[in-house]
């Protein structure tokens, strides 16, 4: 067998991940260097005309307000929604793995929303919120609560927990499918002796189940805070790319959208392509530092549990 014979059936398999390597190299490496190269010029998104500004457009999107506004927003949907998903999310899952009568039909339906299109599930949630033709408000006088009706997408202070509220709706079943595996693969014999040794549910729960979950529980937040900093088309369909009412539902999602498209409002003269893709340049350097951190400090937890 010759020195390149050899070589081939060491490194032939490699060949099988050409195909991939060719797909990630044309849609994702190539967009991304073509995105850094255009975060550094003055270009208006059409034509050959471009002015090199170096780090000007990252330095005006470090120093404005509507920048951190929006990036304040896509925190607390971050937060807010890890909260549900670790609460609720994690009980769901709890009493599916106890296998009631009829999980299949409670799993599918509590997954159903994931599986929605974003845009789908926007425009489900703006004809049950609508002030007019929703089916909330009436169903809250109907039921003696007609004091807590509000144009709920409209309002300044319900419109950002009303897009928080619809997400979580969306992701939950994400914590439940990835809570109910680590579940599954919790040994039952540590239970069992937990028990033996008397410790009650809540004991057992807490000192034996919660630690074996730390994998899912790493799983599940690097996820959320993925979606939630990249959360684009929920709010776009909700409330538009204006951020409505007033920019409090305002995420980076729609900032960038709207320096590179414009929007009611927005004139030709505002609309600067560098400048949203200099912002998404940002995007993807805070989700890839914060995602690395995150894996780091919850994985060295579940070595320590």
């Amino acid at each position: 067998m010759t020195a390149l014979q050899r070589r081939l059936r060491q490194y032939g398999h490699l060949w099988f991940t050409l195909p991939g390597l060719v797909f990630f190299s044309v849609f994702l490496v190539y967009p991304m260097l073509t995105a850094f190269r255009l975060s550094v010029v003055d270009w208006n998104g059409l034509g050959n005309e471009s002015r090199f500004v170096g780090l000007d457009n990252f330095r005006e999107a470090l120093t404005s307000v509507t920048f951190y506004r929006a990036a304040w927003h896509n925190i607390v949907i971050f937060l807010a929604i890890l909260v549900v998903q670790h609460t609720i999310g994690l009980f769901l899952a709890v009493q599916l793995n106890a296998r009631p009568r009829f999980m299949e039909v409670y799993r599918t339906i509590l997954f159903l929303p994931v599986i929605l299109s974003l845009v789908a599930t926007g425009f489900i949630w703006t004809l049950i919120l609508s002030p007019n033709i929703g089916i909330l408000n009436p169903f809250l006088s109907d039921i003696g609560l007609g004091f807590l009706a509000q144009p709920w997408l409209n309002d300044i202070t319900w419109a950002l927990p009303s897009v928080i509220v619809v997400q979580a709706w969306n992701h939950l079943g994400w914590a439940i499918v990835i809570y109910m595996s680590g579940l599954q693969n919790v040994p039952r014999e540590l239970r069992e002796a937990a028990q033996i040794d008397g410790a009650n549910g809540w004991q057992r729960f807490w000192n034996v189940t919660f630690p074996l979950l730390s994998p899912a529980f790493t799983s599940l937040t690097v996820i959320t805070f993925i979606q939630n900093i990249r959360v684009f088309d929920v709010v776009y369909v909700l409330t538009g790319p204006i951020g409505s009412p007033a920019g409090r539902t305002d995420v980076l999602g729609t900032l960038v959208y709207r320096m590179a498209f414009g929007a009611a409002g927005v004139t030709s003269a505002d609309i600067r392509f560098s400048y949203a893709i200099a912002i998404a340049v940002l995007i993807f350097i805070f989700m890839l530092i914060c995602s690395t951190g995150l894996l780091y400090g919850l994985r060295r937890r579940e070595v320590e549990a």
